[in-house]
């Protein structure tokens, strides 16, 4: 008896991070709106001890009670900065998604015919894509990265107590952190290259079933786009945990429910110089609708990406796509 089994790479890394047989694609290092894979009190309640371990260590850093260290105290201070933040992070989610559930069950409940007005913050007259803030949350996220390991270097590289082994693990990591720095690099030659990006709404809201037509305003530099694809997609966000016992994790997980794209060539391009970009996809009729204001939210998004020589372009859009009543 032979027994085949048939498995790639792709495969593989779906199920690692939650997709799988009868479930939809899951997106790879795509942007969400979910910021962590807990909300509300739970939020609160669970950033509250790291916030009191924070502050705590702190003051022991500040000499304002007397401890017994057996660190520096500019090493005790960062290590309480580390809790500090991560509890003022938990903690201000919580208390904003609470607020921001309290705003949209008010303002739902005084425009029952429109729940695009409730969902999300439109402007009806489009959206913007900053890059510097994905380039500045990109920075970010690799400074804390690289700060985190600064503990473990320092006990490994301590003269007595067999840390080296500490250090071994913390170079891994630091190579492995070189990912976060590298695609910053790419969204900072993003940002210096194009800019900023806005796409025009034709139309608020759009409706499924619907043609959905609108506009990209031209980003700097368009000549030097070889291939632009625009990308119409209904993501849906879960809070998907994975492992066993002791080692289970939650995490967000994105799922790609619908897409469409369209490929513009260098020479179609070459006439949207300086100008707006015409984009065109059909709404389906059998997909969800926005929900933003749900904790995880579903969403439809416009994503451009083009390929160029050097830096690439590349921007993401929430689109208002709804039911009509």
């Amino acid at each position: 008896m032979t027994l085949t089994i048939n498995t790639n790479a792709e495969t593989l890394r779906q199920r690692m991070v939650g997709g799988g047989p009868g479930l939809p694609p899951v997106l790879l290092n795509h942007p969400m709106q979910s910021a962590v894979p807990i909300d509300g009190w739970k939020s609160v309640l669970f950033g509250l001890p790291f916030l009191i371990a924070g502050i705590a260590t702190g003051c022991v850093a500040l000499n304002f009670f007397p401890a017994r260290k057996h660190a520096p105290d500019w090493l005790i201070g960062l290590v309480g900065t580390f809790f500090f933040s991560a509890g003022a992070f938990l903690a201000i989610h919580g208390l904003r998604g609470l607020a921001r559930k309290a705003a949209h069950e008010r303002e739902a409940a005084a425009q029952p015919g429109q729940p695009w007005l409730a969902d999300y913050h439109w402007h009806r007259e489009g959206i913007s894509f900053s890059a510097f803030n994905a380039m500045l949350s990109r920075l970010l996220a690799a400074i804390a990265w690289n700060s985190f390991l600064v503990p473990f270097f320092w006990i490994g590289l301590q003269p007595r107590g067999g840390g080296r082994i500490f250090l071994v693990f913390a170079s891994l990591f630091a190579l492995l952190g070189l990912i976060f720095w590298a695609r910053w690099a790419e969204m900072l030659g993003d940002l210096i290259r194009y800019g900023n990006s806005y796409l025009a709404f034709d139309s608020f809201p759009y409706f499924l079933g619907s043609p959905f037509n609108a506009r990209l305003r031209a980003p700097r530099h368009l000549d030097a786009i070889e291939e632009l694809t625009l990308t119409l997609r209904c993501v849906q966000e879960k809070y998907v945990t994975t492992g066993f016992n002791n080692d289970r994790s939650t995490q967000v997980v994105c799922y790609e429910l619908y897409k469409d794209t369209v490929t513009f060539s260098r020479e179609q391009l070459a006439g949207a110089a300086n100008s707006y970009l015409p984009v065109s996809f059909r709404l389906p009729t059998e997909q969800p609708t926005s929900r933003l204001a749900d904790t995880p939210p579903t969403y439809w998004e416009i994503e451009a990406r083009g390929k160029a020589r050097g830096a690439d372009y590349q921007a993401y859009f929430l689109v208002p796509v709804y039911r009509a009543l």
